[in-house]
This record gives C-alpha cells, structure tokens and sequence, in this order.
C-alpha cells in the first residue's frame, strides 16, 4: 500500500468509526493494522484538522530524504557553507513545499559533509545585559 492509498485508507476508517463501527471492525472493512490508541489518534486529528488531518507529513529519516530536497540541500550548502538550517528549512518550505525540521537538516548535513562552516559571527548579547549578568551574583 502506498502513501496515498494508506492516507485514504485511513480517512475510511475514521469515516466508519464516524458512523458507528468499532475501530476494529473499521480497521478490518479498510485494511489496515492499527492499535486501539492509533486509531482513535486518527479520529481526533480528523475531527480537528478534517482531510487535511489525514495526510502524514513526517520526513524524519536521513536515508529517505527525497532527492529534490538532498539536490537542494546539497546546492545551497556548497553556494553558501554558513547558511543555517534554519534559513535552508524556510528555503525548503517554500520551493518544494516540503516541511523538514531543523534536526533532521543538520542530521542530513552532517551525513553528507555539508554541515555549517564557521564564518558568521555569531550574534553577541547587548552590553547592557552582559554588565547585568556580571553584576548578578548568580
């Protein structure tokens, strides 16, 4: 079963569950193998996110990076080598509408070799709050 297959399969099973079947008599009708909490996981995030809930946006493994991200990721951190995750992750978001956490970008970096060279001087905290932190005796 596919990720889209499994994504409408989940929507069924909620949709019965709706209607009044157990969650193992929906997940047996659908075809899917599912826990009791999993299954009424499904059904909460239905109920508050509707359709949309359904779709399963996880991308957290570093072998499974798709390969327009890992050619992106590649691109951007060879052009520019103290660019921040952060500013690759929004990079990402809004050219390949793919939403990616910053953990699993520095994981993927640092498989690759593409981790952040320094380079960027990192912001330094106001003067006045550095003599307020000295002048603490904490």
């Amino acid at each position: 079963m596919d990720k889209q297959q499994e994504q409408e399969a989940k929507k069924a099973m909620v949709e019965l569950m709706r209607a009044g079947y157990s969650w193992q008599d929906a997940s047996r009708r659908v075809g899917l193998e599912t826990t009791q909490s999993t299954a009424y996981y499904w059904l909460r995030k239905y109920r508050r996110q509707g359709e949309e809930g359904m779709v399963d946006e996880r991308h957290g493994h570093v072998a499974k990076m798709s390969e327009a991200v890992l050619q992106y990721m590649k691109a951007a951190c060879t052009s520019d080598p103290s660019i921040s995750s952060s500013a690759i992750k929004k990079q990402i978001k809004e050219q390949l509408s793919m939403d990616i956490s910053v953990t699993h970008l520095n994981r993927t970096r640092a498989k690759h070799g593409w981790s952040r060279q320094a380079g960027e001087k990192k912001r330094e905290m106001p003067s006045a709050i550095k003599m307020e932190q000295e002048d603490s005796c904490w």
